[in-house]
C-alpha cells in the first residue's frame, strides 16, 4: 500500500499501523546488481558532499529533502527493488552494502517524515521497526538490517522475537560472521550515535578500525582511575553480548585506546574495574 508522505500527520499515523516502504517508486527499467551498487554509492556520496556536515558528522535534513541530490538518491534507491543480494559474495561486500543501506534508510526516513527533534517523536520501535526499503523480493526495516542481517538474527531485546522466523527467506542473507565494530558505523540519527560515513568493501578494515578508534577515543569512553571505573556509551550495554564477556570488552576497548597510560591502566585492572553507562542523547544529529 502506498503511503502519502506529503501530509506529515497522516504519514505518522499510517507508519504506526504498518510498514512504510520508502523506495516504492515506479521505474521504467531495471538495472543489473553491480550497476545498482555503483549508482547507490555515487548517490550516497553526492548526498554526503552536499548535505552532511563532515566536521560534526551531522546531517542537514531539511535542506537535504529539497535538494536535487536527495531526489536523485530516491530514484536510485528505488532500483533496490530489483537488486540481487546474491551478487554480494564476500563478507566485506555484504558488510559495506548493509551498513550503507542502514545509514541511508535512517537519513531517508528522518527527511521524509519531517522529524524535528528526535525519532522518539514517532516512537523508537515504530521508526526502527517499520521504516523500510524493498530490496529484491522482500522489505527490510532498520531492525531487520541491524538485528537480523548484521547481528546474525539476534533478538532486539530479551523479550523480543528473532527478526526472521525459520521459514523467512531473508535468513539466506544473514551474515555468517558477527562483526562487533558495526556498532561504530550504524547511525540512528541521534547525537550519541557515531558520525555518519560511507563504507567501501575494498577499504572496509581500515574504515572500521578508524570508526572504532574515533568512537572509543571520544566522550563515549571515559577512564576514571580514581574510582576504578569505565564510563561507557550505552551502546556497549545494549550490545554487550556482541563483544563477549566483560574482560573481552575491556580488552577490545584497550586495543583502540590511543592514550597509552589509560590503556595500560585498564588492562592491569581488568578484573576490578567497574562499568558505568552514560546517558544516551536521542536528539537529532543535525
Amino acid at each position: 500500500m502506498e503511503i502519502n508522505l506529503d501530509n506529515d500527520k497522516e504519514a505518522r499515523e499510517q507508519i504506526i499501523r504498518q510498514r512504510v516502504i520508502l523506495n516504492d517508486l515506479v521505474l521504467a527499467d531495471e538495472t543489473s546488481a553491480p550497476a545498482i551498487a555503483a549508482e547507490l554509492k555515487q548517490a550516497i556520496n553526492q548526498l554526503k558532499g552536499e548535505c552532511y556536515d563532515l566536521e560534526t558528522g551531522g546531517v542537514k535534513y531539511h535542506e537535504m529533502k529539497q535538494s536535487e541530490a536527495f531526489a536523485a538518491y530516491c530514484q536510485t534507491a528505488a532500483k533496490l527493488k530489483s537488486f540481487d543480494l546474491h551478487s554480494l559474495e564476500t563478507q566485506e561486500e555484504r558488510l559495506a552494502f548493509w551498513i550503507n543501506i542502514y545509514n541511508a534508510l535512517t537519513v531517508h526516513g528522518i527527511a521524509e517524515l519531517d522529524v524535528e527533534n528526535s525519532v522518539k517523536e514517532i516512537g523508537l520501535g515504530t521508526f526502527f521497526g517499520r521504516v523500510c526499503y524493498q530490496i529484491g523480493e522482500a522489505s527490510y526495516s532498520l531492525d531487520d538490517i541491524e538485528h537480523g542481517i548484521l547481528r546474525q538474527n539476534q533478538k532486539k531485546h530479551f523479550f523480543a522475537r528473532r527478526m526472521f522466523g525459520s521459514q523467512d527467506p531473508r535468513q539466506a542473507y544473514v551474515l555468517p560472521v558477527l562483526e562487533p565494530r558495526i556498532h561504530f558505523t550504524l547511525v540512528c540519527a541521534s547525537k550519541s550515535c557515531p558520525p555518519i560515513g560511507t563504507y567501501q568493501a575494498e577499504h572496509l578494515e581500515k574504515q572500521m578500525r578508524l570508526a572504532a578508534g574515533n568512537f572509543i577515543n571520544s566522550e563515549n569512553v571515559q577512564v576514571d582511575m580514581d574510582r576504578k571505573r569505565l564510563y561507557l556509551s550505552k551502546i556497549f550495554q545494549w550490545y554487550g553480548k556482541d563483544f563477549g564477556k566483560k574482560s573481552d570488552l575491556i580488552r577490545f576497548i584497550a586495543e583502540y585506546l590511543r592514550d597509552e597510560i589509560q590503556k595500560r591502566y585498564i588492562l592491569d585492572n581488568l578484573n576490578s574495574l567497574g562499568l558505568k553507562y552514560l546517558p544516551y542523547n536521542w536528539n537529532l544529529n543535525n
